[in-house]
């Protein structure tokens, strides 16, 4: 690989990261950026699953949309979703949305985070949001992507980063922002398997980025895994549906009794739906199910969900069905200060929606991070 040297790399590629550097590009910033993502397209947990087993289904396998919860008049929040809307790329949400407890009762109220507030969803699909965010302003093709790199190491020399990952390829830069906190959370050491948290060893005894780590080790971080169905062409909805999308959330006793955190119902092009079902991955049904003949179970269980519903039918086959392991996680607990997101000693700085916020832990927490961070950072790089 040749070597470039960036103005600014941004590791991670979801809302967040997208948001920040199509900002930073509306503000006049002139430089070369990377972006650097261990998936295989950008989008993070709004990521899509565009099938190459199965031709021709797009499955929002993350989120299947984001809610917009804050009353503040933020501007820069309303003047970005303005914009987005304006140009077509995101749309009022118009799925049908259901809460259910554990006696599979219909729920009067809507009680569930990410189902208050104004409801949007990408215009194409939820996959391709970030990437639209990006194009916004990157018309002079000033950002460069990289895919399924996994960074596992980090190292501030002569005032600039150098960092490897785990395929072995080498960045360089002279501003680094992380949009996740993988390379700061105590997990990282398992999931990367290194004996030290990766920024911790490349910055020692800074202020801000020690609080950040210390921060970092009591919040709270929500795994999931992810189960695909794709139905046969005979398998629809109810007469009674109008709608292509339908999301079942369960409440937390539900939750507890039936192992899903949400269901939801996305028709495809080809007129045939698929499931997602959101599972949490310590969840001791869904540690049941993946010991056992996990497929056959899932079935069981979804049927059970489904039996007595006067809007969804049961399923007795289907085409194929696929597991989405997620790395990237839904943070909680603590949250981080955002007079935090800048290190200028380390030329670093961070955002995503596990700082203090009003969307912390949503899609509005990744947006308002980054406008945030966008207005910091163009003053200094």
């Amino acid at each position: 690989m040749n070597t470039i040297i960036y103005e600014l790399i941004v590791i991670g590629g979801g809302i967040s990261s997208c948001t920040f550097v199509s900002n930073l590009l509306a503000k006049g910033f002139k430089g070369k950026i990377a972006i650097i993502e261990t998936g295989r397209n950008l989008g993070g947990r709004c990521s899509s699953r565009i099938s190459k087993k199965n031709s021709g289904w797009i499955l929002n396998h993350g989120s299947p949309n984001f809610n917009i919860i804050n009353n503040s008049n933020d501007l820069k929040l309303n003047n970005f979703l303005s914009e987005l809307l304006e140009k077509n790329i995101i749309k009022k949400d118009n799925s049908l949305l259901i809460e259910l407890d554990k006696n599979l009762n219909f729920s009067n109220n809507l009680t569930n985070e990410f189902c208050t507030g104004n409801i949007y969803s990408s215009t194409s699909f939820m996959g391709d949001l970030a990437n639209q965010i990006l194009n916004l302003n990157n018309k002079s093709k000033q950002v460069d992507l990289y895919f399924q790199e996994l960074i596992i190491n980090l190292a501030f020399q002569n005032n600039n980063w150098v960092l490897k990952s785990k395929e072995g390829s080498l960045f360089y830069s002279k501003f680094l922002v992380i949009s996740s906190n993988l390379l700061l959370h105590k997990r990282s050491k398992k999931i990367l398997n290194v004996d030290e948290i990766p920024l911790a060893k490349a910055t020692k005894n800074n202020i801000k980025i020690d609080e950040i780590i210390h921060i970092l080790k009591y919040q709270n971080y929500i795994e999931r895994i992810n189960f695909l169905i794709y139905t046969r062409k005979e398998y629809q909805l109810k007469e009674i549906i109008k709608k292509d999308n339908v999301i079942y959330y369960l409440d937390k006793n539900a939750q507890e009794k039936y192992g899903f955190e949400r269901i939801v119902f996305q028709k495809q092009k080809n007129k045939r739906y698929g499931i997602v079902l959101h599972s949490i991955k310590e969840n001791n049904l869904i540690n049941e199910l993946k010991k056992n003949n996990f497929e056959k179970d899932l079935l069981y269980r979804f049927n059970k969900l489904f039996e007595e519903n006067p809007l969804i039918n049961t399923l007795d086959n289907y085409e194929d069905i696929s597991i989405m392991r997620w790395r990237a996680s839904q943070p909680g607990g603590l949250r981080v200060p955002l007079r935090l997101q800048i290190c200028k000693e380390y030329n670093i700085a961070f955002c995503g929606d596990w700082f203090n916020t009003q969307g912390f832990g949503r899609v509005e927490g990744a947006i308002l991070s980054a406008l945030n961070l966008s207005d910091q950072v163009i003053k200094i790089i």
